[in-house]
């Protein structure tokens, strides 16, 4: 037999079918037809042995892809798998440029929901990252939000109610936006400041708030709760006079620190619950009607913005229990808003060396301070720094492992710090 011959038999042998019993049988095999949910499995299956299952690649390369990234970047692609969403305090830092909140309000709609603006920029790439959407009415009324304190993409707001003449906080997540409600403030007609505690370690959250008494008593009720407490816990202690109003407050340590107009300073430890004045009198002619805390490496900083063409830093000397003034900023840059902070000046950033930026201060937004070198307010980046501080609410400095979603938060409620 030829060649030609044994494929027509083989031809023939292979597709000559007869059909028995609703079934399709043949000569020398037996073959079923598949439905189309079997040939889905079986496509799924064939992916899945030979594609790679991106949550099970090693730790090292998760971290070395995401390093390498942009936080723009890393943001999109922490949404790969839950494996690359989870924060990890491993993965390299970038530049530790902090982004500029341009926008943040809300506003009912006609059809019962709530329109949201927030608007985020990026000094070095120059993106915006905004959120213009409609969601659920979560408050009842329009209002424009006051960035109290930063921490981890997280920002705590608060929000005044004319026609109920009450201050209401929240929590506000810039990356996820999630927002988390706090129990109302009684004593809120004398709202004074307010901050949280939270990194990247661990998701324990505690809210600090301080009111003042009624107009002419010398009352001072300091406020905490943890996230998904019904009410805040209250305790009342002896402060100053009636016009002494606090100007800024700030978390390290599992101490809370407040710094009133009149230079007192303050502070509250949650485990012990005791409130105690480190410095009972501010040994400097001029009021500090414009002052900014700072909380960095366990030392306490003090920035006085009173006359802006001429910024004060102060460091808190611990032993000797007194304001020290500090003339430079040792190579490194301070950015100042609702939560101040320093970020070193190495590598890029290097050309910001010595340099303050301000949030919504024009035209003092960047000055130098301490240098006599001009290249650190002509450099590119510093005119995109520039940029970025022009009518914004704060800054906010970028979590370096990834973003605490709220149940993340909310899991650990009544969690000791």
């Amino acid at each position: 037999m030829t060649s030609i011959g044994r494929r027509k038999l083989w031809r023939s042998f292979k597709f000559y079918s007869i059909f028995r019993n609703g079934e399709m049988t043949s000569i020398g095999r037996r073959t079923q037809r598949r439905s189309f949910k079997d040939r889905r499995n079986s496509k799924k299956r064939k992916l899945e042995k030979h594609n790679p299952n991106w949550s099970d690649l090693p730790r090292e390369i998760i971290e070395r892809i995401i390093g390498r990234l942009l936080w723009v970047d890393r943001i999109r692609i922490r949404a790969v798998c839950k494996a690359w969403s989870a924060p990890n305090s491993h993965i390299p830092a970038i530049d530790k440029v902090p982004w500029a909140m341009k926008h943040f309000y809300w506003r009912p709609t006609d059809n019962g929901q709530m329109f949201c603006l927030c608007t985020l920029c990026d000094p070095l790439s120059g993106e915006y990252i905004t959120e213009r959407s409609l969601r659920e009415e979560e408050f009842p009324f329009p209002f424009f939000a006051d960035p109290c304190a930063s921490a981890c993409g997280w920002v705590l707001f608060s929000m005044r109610n004319i026609e109920q003449a009450q201050t209401s906080l929240f929590l506000y997540s810039l990356f996820t936006r999630e927002v988390i409600k706090l129990p109302e403030l009684r004593e809120s007609n004398r709202f004074q400041v307010a901050t949280f505690s939270l990194n990247a370690t661990s998701p324990k959250c505690a809210i600090f708030a301080l009111c003042l008494g009624p107009y002419g008593s010398r009352v001072i009720y300091v406020k905490t709760c943890f996230l998904g407490d019904p009410s805040w816990k209250t305790l009342q202690f002896n402060g100053f006079n009636c016009l002494n109003h606090a100007k800024s407050a700030v978390y390290a340590n599992g101490v809370f620190y407040c710094v009133f107009i009149g230079g007192q300073l303050c502070a509250f430890n949650v485990e012990l619950q005791e409130w105690t004045v480190l410095i009972s009198r501010w040994p400097y002619e001029f009021d500090l009607s414009d002052a900014n805390l700072i909380a960095s490496d366990g030392d306490l900083w003090l920035l006085d913005q009173t006359d802006l063409e001429c910024l004060k830093l102060f460091k808190f000397d611990r032993l000797e229990m007194r304001w020290v003034y500090e003339n430079n900023l040792n190579n490194r840059v301070l950015f100042v808003g609702c939560t101040s902070f320093f970020v070193p000046a190495v590598g890029e950033t290097s050309r910001l060396a010595n340099t303050i930026f301000c949030c919504g201060q024009i035209p003092y937004s960047a000055r130098c301070y301490g240098s006599t070198s001009p290249r650190c307010t002509r450099s590119r980046l510093s005119r995109k720094c520039v940029e970025a501080t022009k009518f914004s609410k704060t800054w906010i400095e970028l979590p370096l492992g990834g973003v605490w979603r709220a149940k993340d938060l909310m899991y650990l409620n009544g969690a000791n710090l």
